[in-house]
């Protein structure tokens, strides 16, 4: 497996989950974060560059899960860690209005499946080229 196999699917699920995390965080639930965050007494984060890190490192991640389980393991086993284990986190802070988690978890669950199956689909294919 050279490198441009290896770099393929992981440039493309970090564009993937990029798209997705500014869609879901920055567009469509950024007024529910801001206002959760000021409930925790903090500014929402805007800095893209740190978005652009994160995100990265997740399609990294996914890349190693999509190579040792199937699609919908790794996209569920990446869930509960990257996602589950944040919300987590933020709760013990402040509990989430539930109607937010409502809109968020699907999406973020959502999010982790595309993006399982998108890397998978491309390394076949780097693959196979």
């Amino acid at each position: 497996m050279g490198l441009k196999s290896s770099l393929t699917p992981i440039i493309a699920g970090w564009v993937w989950i990029s798209g997705c995390e500014y869609g879901i965080n920055q567009v469509w639930l950024k007024s529910q974060w801001e206002e959760y965050y000021s409930t925790l007494g903090m500014s929402y984060p805007d800095d893209m560059m740190k978005w652009a890190v994160w995100c990265l490192v997740f399609a990294l991640a996914m890349r190693m899960l999509v190579s040792r389980f199937n699609v919908l393991a790794a996209g569920i086993v990446s869930w509960v860690f990257v996602v589950g284990l944040s919300l987590l986190a933020l709760w013990n802070h402040a509990p989430m209005p539930m109607e937010m988690f409502q809109l968020y978890g699907p999406a973020s669950f959502a999010e982790t499946l595309s993006a399982a199956l998108l890397i998978a689909m491309v390394a076949g294919i780097a693959e196979s080229i």
